[in-house]
């Protein structure tokens, strides 16, 4: 990351050390004999992570199958014994799988993520624990029959099972620092704090004290801390999707969405802001990584827009927006959407099913502010140099659009989302070869593996340090007295609760990376929205990832603005103010469908038609009321304090008071395009 990235204002020089510490580390690909060690560690982990996703249980059942056959043509005992042993070790062994995975990547971690920003180079401190990291995995690898027969209670950890444990919970620390900064390291220690002291405390807050054994047997071998289902999102859906997403953009798909996005909108009035929503949205639909949808499209989207007039300020934030809208955009959402299907155990197709209609009013949200400013400002369009005609785009990357139309097929037809990305990877695999410029042989293989495991890094930290806070939250019983606290603060009343749910997730989102805030989020709040309030668990869970996925652009730590800003060329902060304007959609949307599931596509075709008339109402209204202009003309300040108020009444779920809101602010609109002045025209950007 730049160095420009770094707060403007730092601490004294009593606490400069101290905050140099917090910060993250910086990013970087060592050569030679690491590099090496890397790509091999990479591709093992790529290939292991396909097999223990989508080939060994099939494997395993073929063998299975095999057993019994021979059994009724009378195979001898031992033999059969060995087809039993076979058909095990095919079995999923949860707590060795992740024992190798982090025995991969968290020594690659340590080894592309230096202790502290500004140093690009190995340090003896990263190799050390490196190697520490890849001992501890080993340790618990060699003693696996140990903790796969583990019982709560009856078994108990040794010295040694102690000593390795406390370890790990600071090797996770340590990369959770390295790779997400002092958000989400910070909460983590605060926490750890409670856990250990919370049982001094005086008042409500006081915890019973608990043992280290228990805490080690926590936090290192039940799956309620590290080894938890964060870690395992990671490591099978998270790793796959990325991999794909990664062979797609190697076998040339990636410029194909740009093409396309060009086409479609380039000769619009602001053609080259249109076209970047349209081909951020689209790559991120695939991606589901916002900061590797701005570091793909970004580079062709934002200087076009800045040659095209637009400040680079608001370029950036047009990317950052559009790229963090991906995470909320079928088929593959992100990393985020996989921990929901999780936790929730709703198939993940459900998921992005009923994510389609309010991910696409997001989209609808962002073109609306785009358009007002392009007329405003009479931005240019797109130069005819840089558009390719939709047909010959098609003609030229239709091939493209066969690994996806695998992937929905697959999605559609019932299939887990880890053989749907084993599936569709290699359909992408496959299909290149076909074509000579864009053929994966191995040498591009083994780059889309070191690509993926690169990208996965902030990834794996960050899930690993959320697999501790889930496992002092568990221990310390701070669920609990965390719906005591937002139920006094709210009063126990419905809407100030869902206002305070939003606020803790806007400020977690300022210093934890989107997967943390879910979780968190996840172990916090959803008891009190469901338990109390008898939410819908599908709506709760959205409203917690499209909060968590919009803290991507919430200032001051965004890591989709900072991405952003290093290819304007600007300082991140200067994005803020700008993305979150045109994120005005993603603020809204969840309180709408959390009280009209139709938006969900949940209900008879009336109801999802109404909710999507009114959501769509809602967006257009919260827009112009944020913007404060309708094209060159200027909505007064109390016609736009109506407006919010349309907004609200949008959102309650009751046709009357929607179809009235529906109306009122549609006359306010329509009064303002009749009546009101229209600002100078300005002169069309070069």
């Amino acid at each position: 990351m730049p160095e420009q990235n770094a707060p403007a204002a730092a601490p004294g020089p009593s606490g400069r050390g101290l905050w140099r510490l917090m910060l993250e580390g910086s990013r970087h690909r060592p050569g030679g004999a690491w590099a090496v060690l890397i790509s091999v560690g990479s591709v093992a982990a790529a290939l292991y992570v396909l097999w223990i996703g989508a080939l060994a249980t099939v494997v395993g059942g073929l063998v299975l199958d095999a057993a019994a056959e021979l059994k009724q043509l009378g195979l001898p005992h031992h033999a059969l014994e060995i087809f039993g042993s076979w058909a095990r070790a095919f079995t999923a062994n949860y707590h060795l799988d992740m024992s190798i995975f982090i025995g991969i990547t968290f020594p690659i971690a340590f080894l592309t993520t230096t202790a502290r920003r500004g140093r690009k180079a190995l340090a003896w401190t990263d190799i050390t624990l490196a190697a520490i990291s890849f001992a501890v995995a080993l340790y618990y690898i060699v003693l696996d029959d140990k903790f796969l027969n583990w019982s709560r209670g009856f078994s108990q950890p040794t010295t040694a099972d102690i000593v390795v444990g406390f370890t790990l919970v600071v090797l996770v620390i340590e990369l959770c620092r390295r790779c997400t900064g002092w958000g989400l390291t910070s909460l983590v220690l605060v926490l750890l704090a409670f856990t250990f002291f919370g049982h001094l405390m005086p008042g409500p807050l006081k915890h019973e004290n608990f043992s280290v054994p228990y805490f080690i047997e926590e936090m290192t071998v039940m799956t309620s801390g590290i080894y938890g289902s964060p870690l395992e999102v990671a490591a099978t859906y998270a790793f796959l999707f990325v991999l794909f997403g990664n062979f797609y953009e190697k076998s040339g798909g990636g410029s194909l969405f740009f093409e396309l996005a060009g086409a479609v909108t380039g000769r619009m009035v602001g053609g080259a802001a249109k076209a970047c929503v349209t081909a951020s949205g689209l790559y991120g639909s695939v991606s589901g990584s916002p900061t590797a949808d701005v570091a793909t499209t970004g580079p062709l989207t934002i200087p076009i827009m800045i040659k095209m007039g637009i400040p680079a300020a608001r370029a950036g934030a047009i990317e950052a927006t559009a790229s963090s809208g991906g995470a909320m955009l079928p088929p593959v959402m992100g990393a985020v959407a996989f921990i929901m299907s999780d936790l929730t155990n709703i198939p993940y197709a459900t998921i992005a099913m009923a994510s389609v209609l309010p991910a696409l009013l997001y989209y609808a949200a962002i073109y609306i502010l785009v358009h007002n400013e392009a007329v405003r400002n009479n931005e240019a369009r797109m130069p005819e140099d840089q558009i390719v005609p939709l047909h010959r785009a098609l003609a030229r990357g239709w091939r493209h659009l066969l690994p996806l139309t695998a992937l929905v097929g697959l999605l559609v037809m019932g299939y887990t989302p880890v053989y749907v990305a084993a599936g569709s990877t290699a359909a992408v695999i496959v299909l290149s070869w076909f074509w000579r410029e864009t053929a994966i042989g191995p040498r591009r293989f083994v780059q889309c593996c070191t690509d993926t495991i690169t990208q996965l890094v902030p990834l794996v930290g960050a899930v690993a340090g959320a697999g501790v806070v889930i496992g002092a939250i568990e221990i310390s019983a701070l669920a609990g007295k965390f719906t005591l606290l937002i139920t006094y603060l709210s009063g126990g009343m419905l809407v100030p609760t869902l206002i305070l749910a939003a606020v803790f997730l806007v400020l977690l989102g300022m210093g934890m990376p989107t997967p943390a805030v879910y979780i968190t989020a996840a172990a916090l709040l959803v008891p009190v929205l469901r338990q109390q309030f008898n939410l819908p668990e599908m709506q709760v869970h959205l409203f917690m990832l499209y909060f968590a996925c919009l803290s991507a652009i919430t200032p001051p730590v965004a890591v989709a603005n900072f991405a952003a800003s290093a290819i304007a060329g600007v300082n991140p902060m200067a994005l803020g103010s700008h993305a979150v304007k045109l994120a005005v959609g993603g603020f809204v949307l969840p309180f709408f469908f959390l009280f009209n599931p139709g938006l969900n596509m949940e209900g008879g075709i009336v109801t999802i038609l109404t909710a999507v008339f009114f959501a769509g109402a809602m967006v257009t209204f919260a827009s112009h009321a944020l913007h404060g202009y309708l094209g060159r003309r200027t909505i007064a300040l109390p016609l736009r304090l109506v407006l919010a108020a349309c907004v609200v009444g949008a959102i309650v779920p009751r046709i009357e008071l929607q179809a009235g809101a529906a109306v009122l602010g549609a006359l306010i609109l329509l009064g303002v395009w009749r009546l009101a002045p229209q600002a100078a025209q300005a002169a069309p950007a070069q």
